[in-house]
């Protein structure tokens, strides 16, 4: 469209791929003199660092999701290539940087981490529940042995709270927004409590693309990949070069 008004708005190429950021409205981008000032590479090492949250609720399985802002548990969806999936994905990714390129096949505990959601590379969860591009103590979390004590279960502490943890519900459905309870100040009826701060570490739904990159955003990054690999994710091709 060669109307002024439209002239900011460009597409990126890389080779013969046009490159989708995944987005659900925001398109403004931070742009360089440069290329490289805004646009990098992910290494293909990050994938060793993804993986969901999962929980199970009147025989239900949830995933822990981050959208729009909020923490929530949402079903896990049964196909693939959804936005459900790219919700639930993490890079989780240690304090200790000589962890940081080790594979999370086995479950991670004893060990204070970052969550970034998979579609806001550079932005971390804090232990306020909201998202920040600022690192900061306030946005480290302990992952520890599950409360409920299952083999294979963890439990989300908050860095800055020893003793609170990230806990969804009890019989819940699908929305069901994440909150933080501490063990001192709740008492726990039946291992409620213990059940609602237990996550399981799962194989995350989604993985980097092979050509994947990060966009510098005015309010956010933007993960790029490939067009035609995309199926039902939200999306936008066109990004504001003017912002």
């Amino acid at each position: 469209d060669d109307q002024p008004e439209y002239a900011s708005l460009q597409a990126i190429l890389f080779g013969p791929f046009v490159l989708a950021g995944l987005s659900s409205g925001d398109w403004d981008a931070k742009t360089g003199s440069d290329v490289s000032d805004w646009i990098t590479a992910v290494p293909s090492s990050h994938n060793s660092q993804l993986m969901t949250f999962t929980q199970e609720s009147s025989g239900r399985t949830f995933v822990l999701s981050s959208s729009n802002g909020s923490l929530t548990m949402q079903e896990r969806p049964a196909v693939d290539g959804t936005d459900t999936a790219v919700h639930a994905t993490f890079r989780v990714h240690p304090q200790d940087a000589a962890m940081l390129h080790g594979t999370y096949g086995a479950t991670l505990k004893d060990t204070s981490v970052q969550i970034e959601p998979f579609d806001m590379p550079g932005t971390v969860i804090t232990n306020n529940l909201t998202l920040s591009a600022q690192k900061s103590a306030g946005s480290f979390f302990n992952i520890v042995p599950g409360l409920d004590g299952k083999p294979n279960s963890v439990s989300l502490e908050l860095g800055t709270k020893p003793g609170c943890f990230l806990v969804s519900g009890a019989d819940y459905s699908a929305g069901a927004k994440i909150q933080v309870s501490c063990k001192s100040s709740v008492q726990s009826i039946g291992g409620i409590l213990e059940q609602a701060a237990s996550f399981a570490q799962a194989a995350p739904l989604r993985q980097y693309h092979p050509v994947s990159f990060v966009a510098k955003g005015v309010k956010r990054n933007f993960l790029l990949e490939p067009f035609y690999s995309l199926r039902d994710e939200f999306y936008t091709v066109y990004f504001n070069l003017a912002a």
